[in-house]
């Protein structure tokens, strides 16, 4: 009897034992590590992304953190990341994570989603020094003592290649000028215009981002315009009114910027435009480039983040056919006559087919380059 009570409980302490071990593991889940880049992400791109995702591709480089910072890649905590997009499920990138893509798909999406892709543990300087989201981001830190690269300097070099420090800052900042190149504060691989702003803003209703890919690269209507259309461009970082204590960036329209263009509206006058900027209201007013220009909108005023194409459509500035002294003529007519080696049509739809000769402060007529037109009658005589 003695024998059975003893077995009986030995086996109540080993249930009571287990169901306590079970309830202890119940409570108290497992730490989940937080994923770095430096140590788990990098390794990934590396072996499966960079060979074609680098500082050379044309739309987004993963072979440093700083690039995937700038290329606006990953967002922190946004599960619609391109970066997460393209590798999970279905995603375009997704082949070529390789046979266990599913774990390294995880990763990926953990390290954006829940450790707001953390850099990794740094020597010397704080150690979100280099994690786009960090408080203590040297970033930040540079913009909140003036843009003083100076002290950078005293450490990685003045090349900014090593130094007493044996660390580069190319190894991140890879363009030509490293960190003092314009896409390491504004701008992607593409060019040195936002998206991304100095605040990292991505989204053009940023007043920071708007239509500047508008008007730098190419479109439907024109060729893409230099930055000197707008603003005093620098040469350097230190270029006279570049830093500055300003929070945002002056547009300028300088006198011989195609925005001031004046067109003749009789032998010896022009109709002159007088660019305005509104920094409330983020509306353009009286550039050529908007309609400011003899029978076209002088009334046009885009709205600078408004970038869904309804500021831009064809006969914004100026009418189908222009109003004025412009002959009265069909809205297609210049797809067939005057202007047929500007403009063409295709299924009854209006395109620019040569963009050189598309806002570009000359008045294109029967392939000549006109200076003014003439009317006599029914003759006209062209002034060239």
């Amino acid at each position: 009897m003695k024998a059975k009570v003893l077995i009986f409980l030995a086996l109540a302490s080993l249930i009571l034992s287990s169901c306590s071990e079970l309830k202890e593991e119940i409570i108290t889940p497992p730490i989940s590590l937080k994923l770095t880049y430096k140590d788990d992400i990098k390794k990934i791109f590396d072996e499966h992304c960079v060979s074609c995702h680098n500082q050379a591709s044309a739309d987004f480089d993963l072979s440093t953190y700083f690039g995937i910072a700038q290329s606006g890649t990953a967002f922190p905590g946004d599960a619609n990341s391109k970066i997460i997009l393209v590798t999970q499920s279905g995603g375009s990138m997704r082949q070529y994570l390789g046979a266990d893509a599913s774990i390294k798909a995880e990763r990926i999406r953990k390290w954006v989603m829940e450790d707001s892709l953390a850099f990794g543990s740094i020597k010397i300087h704080p150690t979100d020094w280099v994690q786009v989201t960090g408080s203590n981001s040297h970033g930040k830190f540079i913009r909140n003592t003036s843009w003083n690269f100076e002290q950078c300097k005293q450490c990685h070099g003045s090349d900014y290649r090593g130094g007493i420090s044996k660390s580069s800052c190319y190894t991140c900042h890879n363009a030509t000028a490293g960190p003092e190149a314009c896409n390491t504060c504004h701008g992607s691989l593409s060019n040195p215009a936002p998206p991304r702003d100095l605040n990292s803003n991505f989204s053009t209703s940023a007043r920071g981002v708007g239509a500047h890919q508008s008007h730098v690269k190419e479109g439907k209507f024109a060729l893409g315009f230099d930055c000197v259309e707008c603003h005093i461009k620098p040469t350097s970082l230190r270029s006279p009114g570049h830093l500055d204590d300003t929070p945002n960036a002056e547009v300028i329209f300088q006198d011989s910027s195609l925005a001031r263009h004046k067109t003749p509206i009789g032998i010896g006058e022009y109709l002159v435009p007088n660019p305005v900027y509104d920094l409330n209201n983020l509306t353009c007013s009286n550039t050529y480039c908007h309609g400011y220009f003899r029978n076209g909108n002088l009334n046009n005023a885009p709205k600078w983040n408004i970038v869904d194409g309804t500021q831009a459509t064809c006969g914004s500035c100026h009418g189908l056919p222009p109003a004025g002294t412009h002959p009265k003529v069909s809205p297609t007519s210049c797809a067939s006559a005057c202007h047929n080696d500007v403009v063409g049509i295709s299924n009854a739809q209006l395109y620019i087919k040569d963009k050189t000769k598309h806002i570009n402060g000359k008045l294109n007529l029967y392939g000549y380059e006109v200076e003014f037109l003439v009317r006599a009658g029914n003759s006209a005589v062209v002034l060239k």
